[in-house]
């Protein structure tokens, strides 16, 4: 597995719970349910969690390419 590979996982992961968490959202307001709220509390926090480390993960990809193409300038 690469930092690619990684980060791509990580925007799966954070897009999957962004639309479970929307869901939630939306069965909260129907229902006023208080263990949906609280799992939405914790998921909001996760996600904003998961998006600083991609955040720094994708730091690495672009220092990874860059590194890449210095040490391999005639590959087109």
């Amino acid at each position: 597995m690469n930092i690619e590979t990684v980060a791509e996982r990580m925007r799966n992961t954070i897009a999957g719970k962004e639309k479970y968490l929307a869901q939630m959202r939306e069965d909260i307001k129907k229902y006023n349910q208080v263990v949906n709220y609280t799992v939405a509390k914790y998921l909001e926090v996760n996600i904003e969690e998961l998006k600083a480390i991609l955040a720094d993960v994708e730091q690495l990809v672009a220092a990874d390419v860059e590194r890449s193409w210095r040490e391999n300038p005639a590959r087109s």
